[in-house]
């Protein structure tokens, strides 16, 4: 390998060598059948690390929002009499309907919580409950938007009307949660052991992503010297006329050999013929190994 030359895929301490090779056959494939045409192959290569990233995300949701209903109850309890007293005490008139959009979208979230503690337990596909976090996201951010202007129109507790104190002192807390749930929404995540988790599985995620574009472009690199060598060893069948996921395993799997020493030769054969038997035709596993095996 020269200088130039892109480096080798490392061996993660997160991600296994299997994990890379199955990942970078799928961008081969993606790039081989839509070329130019292709969209963002990533979601569907990353599906499965992304699955586990969004169940992740829900389950610390749940467990670190445990304590929502109790920071409510204070608030709702005043509901029946802060509305006359805002629209008496507040100059603002918006005040109270910020009151009333507050508890409306905190009153659509134990249901979503409800849903997403189901969908989690049943098992979903990762689509349906990224669909409920973002529904949770949204009427979080509707709460978020109605406590800051609440908060804002009310003033300092300790200027409050008296009447109003009550809600005026309930607010913090609720505000608190609500801000909490935004960060757990985004890809900042606090500082919390409960999220430990979590930043693996982002971590593992981005890991895959970033050691399949080191081997990808080591591919593409020797891409013509690589189809040279497989071209000597099947006649008159050029690698564009095989299957395509044999294709891009024998080009995976050639590149490996030729210039990634660190790997066994023997590691990358088999390897080869695991993923040709998983995702290849019936016969894919056996023409794998037969060629592989005359270039090693």
């Amino acid at each position: 390998m020269s200088s130039s030359d892109p480096s080798p895929p490392s061996q993660s301490g997160t991600v296994s060598r299997r994990q890379v090779r199955e990942a970078t056959v799928q961008l081969m494939h993606s790039a081989q059948s839509n070329g130019e045409n292709a969209g963002d192959p990533w979601p569907l290569i990353l599906a499965q690390a992304d699955g586990k990233v969004i169940r992740m995300r829900a389950r610390a949701i749940l467990h670190l929002q445990q304590n929502r209903p109790g920071r409510l109850k204070p608030v709702f309890a005043q509901r029946v009499n802060a509305i006359p007293l805002l629209e008496t005490f507040v100059d603002e008139k918006s005040a109270s309907r910020e009151l009333r959009n507050l508890l409306k979208a905190e009153t659509e979230l134990p249901d979503l919580f409800d849903l997403l503690r189901r969908q989690l337990k049943s098992e979903k596909e990762p689509t349906t409950v990224s669909e409920t976090l973002e529904r949770i996201r949204e009427f979080n951010l509707t709460s978020q938007e109605n406590l800051a202007a609440l908060q804002k129109n009310l003033g300092p507790i300790e200027a409050c009307p008296e009447l109003l104190k009550p809600l005026a002192k309930a607010l913090p807390p609720l505000a608190e949660t609500a801000k909490l749930l935004q960060s757990l929404l985004t890809q900042s995540l606090p500082e919390l052991r409960e999220l430990d988790a979590l930043r693996e599985a982002i971590k593992e995620r981005d890991e895959l992503q970033k050691e399949v574009e080191k081997l990808h472009q080591l591919v593409v690199t020797h891409l013509d010297s690589t189809d040279r060598l497989i071209t000597e060893q099947v006649e008159n069948f050029s690698p564009e006329r095989l299957a395509q996921v044999d294709r891009a395993v024998l080009r995976l799997a050639t590149t490996e050999l030729k210039h990634c020493p660190d790997i066994p030769p023997a590691v990358s054969i088999n390897e080869a013929i695991e993923i040709a038997r998983r995702f290849g035709g019936s016969d894919s596993a056996r023409f794998v190994n037969g060629l592989l095996d005359k270039l090693k």
